[in-house]
């Protein structure tokens, strides 16, 4: 059996703290490349989130564009064009029965049909309204979605 020497042993353990020291190198650039990357990612989204964001603003701005729209239509429209419309039934159904509870009842029921139609489409384009996506997206960017 050979005999090693005291310079080869500590050749040896110069060569192997050497190899350990430039793992260790190897591992920090990885992990610095993985930090990098993970910035560029979180970046990225928060970008996502800012586009999302914007989106949902002009939606919700359209909706409730659309919204104010219909009010005035619901006040307005009822109260011009409607008016005319009850009159005109009202007096039709008079001249056909002779009867003004008839024509009362007949002209309250088109009302409140046209109110209920009215106030459906409202309740429907006004919960178009809100950031429901923005939310969701930024609870997962930070984490704070605890579904997942």
């Amino acid at each position: 059996m050979p005999h090693s020497h005291p310079t080869d042993e500590k050749m040896q353990e110069t060569t192997d703290q050497q190899l350990h020291a430039d793992q260790w190198q190897d591992h920090l650039a990885k992990l610095t490349d993985y930090t990098k990357q993970l910035y560029v990612d979180y970046r990225q989204q928060m970008g996502i989130c800012k586009d999302l964001a914007a989106a949902e603003w002009r939606l919700s701005m359209r909706s409730l564009a659309l919204t104010i729209i219909l009010i005035v239509c619901f006040a307005g429209g009822l109260v011009l064009l409607w008016a005319g419309l009850l009159a005109s039934i009202g007096l039709a159904i008079f001249s056909l029965s002779e009867s003004i509870w008839l024509s009362a009842v007949s002209l309250f029921t088109m009302q409140i049909l046209c109110l209920i139609w009215l106030w459906k489409n409202i309740g429907y384009i006004s919960s178009k309204i809100g950031f429901d996506k923005t939310i969701t997206s930024i609870r997962q960017l930070l984490n704070l979605n605890k579904e997942e």
